[in-house]
């Protein structure tokens, strides 16, 4: 397995990512990459943004934003030719260090339903359903 780098994200790399998710995540899920780079824009200079990097190459991305004392993950997206090299691990790993960071007490995830994969790799890393969603409270030391 290859060393993974998280980093904080660029301004500028918003195209770059958008072309990610589409690629990750296939086009029933992204029907615009444009509306995909406005979001992303808009997070990169509003919320935080970090990109996981293997071998030189962008891997991964997680989105957040803070809503009071919780942290939410808005988007995770892990390149298809990185799955199974725990990039996902990584990302959340980093966002939820960013929450300590920020002292806040938990990391929530909204789901769509049909998202098992992702359910359930949620789960394993502690998270408990959670009014419509999964949270993990975050521990402080």
């Amino acid at each position: 397995m290859s060393d993974i780098a998280v980093r904080a994200a660029e301004p500028g790399e918003e195209l770059r990512l958008a072309q990610l998710a589409e690629a990750a995540l296939g086009p029933d899920v992204i029907s615009a990459r444009e509306a995909v780079s406005s979001r992303l824009g808009t997070q990169l200079h509003a919320d935080a943004v970090f990109v996981a990097e293997c071998e030189g190459r962008t891997a991964g991305y997680a989105a957040v934003a803070e809503r009071g004392d919780t942290l939410v993950l808005d988007q995770l997206v892990v390149a298809a030719t990185d799955r199974g090299r725990h990039v996902g691990h990584a990302l959340l790993d980093w966002a939820e260090g960013y929450g300590v960071s920020r002292e806040l007490l938990r990391v929530r995830v909204e789901l769509d339903g049909a998202d098992q994969r992702a359910r359930e790799f949620y789960v394993r890393r502690g998270y408990l359903e959670r009014d419509g969603g999964l949270e993990r409270e975050l521990t402080h030391t």
